[in-house]
């Protein structure tokens, strides 16, 4: 969440929609356009103005292929988010309100886990970094030539491909620096090496202990033309995944021995989770209940600004305060404070919502 903090500065209202986004029918286009125009008028209904509307029918009616779902957050003729989702919502947000509605993104986007790919043969080899923000980064040096950007996108929806007399996969000891050095700048949790048997041997044993350390090898690729790429790319996801989910995993089960000391830095409830969010002290935000019952907090004009009744931020000499959605406002206040957000069924948290403090 804490790479939507500057989202959440911006002044709203703000329009903020999940939807499905298929595009895998010949019609789906038509369907879009019907889909998207019901979701205007509710949100036009709803007190949305044309230049936010606008912006965000530009972007909803570019097609992205297959499946996906669709998140977008826009305010005062901005688009300030637009996520293609790795599967459409179970249920369709549309919302216009004061705070954004991030908490969705929680739980319907892929894990941000820094991770390095690199598939390698005896002619070349692919390269590819995640900085776990949504932006990727790498470069592959070639003899003699200036490096070369990994593009934008991920694995699986764009390959860097260099030519053999272009590429440090010939030069397992090059290549090896090359993804020593990425793996540090992206400080990695996770090194996937795929490709040759041969190839990926020569390739490990010039890896430094810290690459080896995250190091998992996945066999059945090559980084050749025309490879079939399917197979690498689930297995790279599931990895991703797994290694998200046992995080998560962590995380709750430390909320669960904190909870049982009672001066553990457990606390469950939305009175306390609300102070200790306003007091930047949350490292994980948990949640069994999405829509947290449909509560409301007030919060002041700094989203981290919270406090279940409207005299708690008025004695602390908070003049601007509104009564908000307790989902809307809990999700900015973890984005601007940093705070990891978990959903989960395992922690019987009281009032759908705990907090694994920092201290």
């Amino acid at each position: 969440m804490s790479s939507l903090g500057e989202l959440v500065r911006h002044r709203g209202p703000f329009a903020s929609v999940y939807l499905d986004a298929s595009h895998d029918t010949e019609d789906a286009a038509e369907a879009m356009e019907l889909r998207w125009r019901g979701v205007r008028e509710e949100l036009a209904g709803q007190g949305a103005d044309d230049a936010t509307l606008d912006v965000m029918q530009e972007a909803v009616l570019t097609p992205v292929p297959g499946k996906p779902g669709r998140a977008l957050v826009a305010a005062r003729g901005r688009l300030l988010l637009d996520r293609v989702l790795p599967r459409p919502p179970a249920v369709e947000t549309t919302r216009w309100s004061d705070r954004p509605h991030l908490l969705p993104l929680a739980t319907w986007t892929e894990p941000a886990v820094p991770h390095v790919v690199v598939m390698v043969d005896r002619a070349g080899a692919d390269l590819h970094g995640y900085d776990g923000r949504g932006e990727r980064a790498g470069e592959v040096p070639g003899d003699g030539h200036p490096p070369h950007e990994v593009p934008r996108g991920g694995w699986s929806h764009r390959r860097l491909r260099k030519a053999a007399e272009d590429t440090a996969g010939r030069d397992a000891a090059r290549l090896a620096a090359e993804v020593d050095r990425l793996v540090t700048d992206l400080d990695a949790r996770l090194l996937v090496l795929g490709g040759e048997v041969g190839a990926r041997a020569d390739v490990r044993e010039e890896l430094s202990p810290r690459c080896r350390d995250v190091l998992i090898e996945v066999g059945g690729a090559s980084p050749a033309e025309g490879a079939d790429d399917a197979a690498f790319d689930h297995a790279v996801r599931s990895l991703v995944a797994q290694y998200q989910s046992d995080l998560d995993n962590d995380v709750v089960e430390e909320f669960t021995a904190e909870a049982g000391d009672p001066h553990g830095r457990a606390v469950q409830g939305l009175a306390p989770v609300v102070e200790a969010l306003r007091e930047a002290k949350v490292a994980a935000l948990l949640l069994s209940d999405p829509a947290l019952g449909d509560r409301t907090v007030w919060s002041g004009d700094d989203p981290a600004q919270l406090a279940l009744r409207e005299q708690d931020l008025r004695g602390l000499g908070v003049e601007h305060v509104g009564e908000r959605r307790a989902d809307e406002a809990l999700g900015t206040a973890a984005a601007v404070t940093g705070a990891q957000v978990v959903f989960t069924d395992a922690a019987g948290l009281r009032e759908g919502v705990g907090a694994l403090l920092r201290h």
